[in-house]
């Protein structure tokens, strides 16, 4: 669920959920506004952008995020980039049966990932956040993964066609700091994320708790840059399939397995378990200290080195 607002400025209320299908309510009027289809699965996030309401970010278990422009009319015809899309049905990711339109009353989705195949998200895509000032979302996964993908704004309204741009490949892809389930990831500010993992049990394997990181993005002010001058961010693939391009700042481990999702409001997060509400200051958070060296490991290390040297 996430609030939005209309053309006249009027509240709208956003739910999406098990159906694959985003209901657009009024509650002024207490009249539904719109319907809008395309996931082929399951919604489990829908996000309005902060600055742009209108402007809102749904996640699925078919692997996509999708974005949506509100301000659209219902009249305004959705075409492919790549003609071999429209094969899949409108929007192109979940096939129509039975005649039924794709959708009811306003809003276009103008934006997809490529989920499943390609560098996109292998496994559910569980959360998103979208970036104050770039055109830019942070999407997050049952993949262990979060990835940022960059767009193209939506048409003007008066336009008569919206071009659904597929993203085949995330601007940056960060995997190599949660060993879990990444279920909630957050924009703190325009280059610090939050995000958090699940606790994992799985047999036959190491199990590793909750946890929170608070880390930097920092190819923010490089991206920045680019906008401004009006450059288009040259993409290259290190960074969009496994980047190293971030800084932690700060961790938090959480041992409750029933923890769900952060609820985030500035600087306080929310953190609900099946028996306790727990309230973090996120701005208090400690430092990650530098892990102190193994000194026995180092002394085995180099004694293997030194072998090796005499064996040749």
């Amino acid at each position: 669920m996430t609030w939005s607002l209309s053309p006249t400025l009027s509240p709208l209320l956003v739910l999406a959920g098990i159906q694959g299908i985003i209901y657009i309510y009024d509650p002024l009027s207490k009249e539904r506004v719109s319907v809008l289809r395309g996931h082929g699965g399951r919604i489990t996030s829908v996000t309005a952008h902060p600055r742009k309401p209108h402007i809102i970010c749904t996640t699925s278990r078919d692997h996509t995020m999708r974005l949506w422009d509100l301000h659209l009319p219902k009249s305004m015809k959705v075409v492919a980039a790549d003609p071999e899309a429209a094969r899949l049905g409108p929007p192109f990711g979940n096939p129509l049966t039975g005649g039924e339109e794709e959708g009811i009353g306003p809003g276009k989705c103008f934006a997809v990932s490529a989920g499943g195949v390609g560098d996109g998200h292998k496994a559910t895509v569980l959360d998103a956040s979208l970036h104050p000032f770039l055109n830019i979302v942070a999407t997050s996964s049952v993949d262990h993964a979060v990835m940022l993908w960059m767009y193209e704004p939506p048409p003007s309204p008066t336009a008569s066609v919206c071009t659904l741009a597929i993203i085949g490949r995330p601007v940056f892809c960060f995997k190599r700091f949660h060993m879990a389930q990444v279920i909630r990831v957050h924009w703190l500010s325009p280059s610090v994320l939050l995000s958090q993992t699940s606790q994992s049990f799985s047999a036959g394997h190491d199990n590793f708790p909750g946890k929170l990181v608070v880390w930097e993005w920092l190819h923010y002010e490089a991206l920045k840059e680019a906008a401004e001058n009006g450059v288009k961010y040259a993409r290259d693939y290190l960074n969009s399939t496994d980047s190293s391009s971030y800084k932690i700042l700060a961790e938090v481990h959480i041992r409750q397995p029933t923890a769900m999702p952060l609820s985030i409001s500035g600087t306080m997060a929310t953190l609900t378990t099946s028996s306790i509400i727990r309230v973090i200051d996120l701005s208090l958070l400690i430092a990650r200290a530098r892990p102190d060296p193994d000194v026995a490991l180092l002394h085995r290390d180099l004694s293997l080195e030194h072998e090796e040297v005499n064996q040749t």
